[in-house]
C-alpha cells in the first residue's frame, strides 16, 4: 500500500507542476486560462485581471 501512496504523491506533484507550468505560458502569451469553477467554466486570468483592477480601482477611492 506505501508504493501505491507514493505513486499518488508523484502524481500530485507532476499535476501541481503541470498546472503552474500551463498558467505560466498563458500569462507569458496572454492565452486564456480556462478552468472549471464550481460548476462554471471560467477564464482564470480574466478573473485574476479584472479583481486586481477592481482592487485597484478602490485603493484610488480612498
Amino acid at each position: 500500500m506505501k508504493r501505491k501512496a507514493n505513486w499518488i504523491q508523484q502524481a500530485d506533484a507532476a499535476l501541481m507542476r503541470a498546472a503552474k507550468r500551463a498558467r505560466e505560458v498563458a500569462e507569458q502569451t496572454n492565452t486564456p486560462l480556462i478552468v472549471m469553477r464550481d460548476g462554471k467554466i471560467v477564464d482564470l486570468l480574466a478573473v485574476e485581471r479584472h479583481q486586481r483592477a477592481t482592487d485597484q480601482e478602490k485603493e484610488g477611492r480612498r
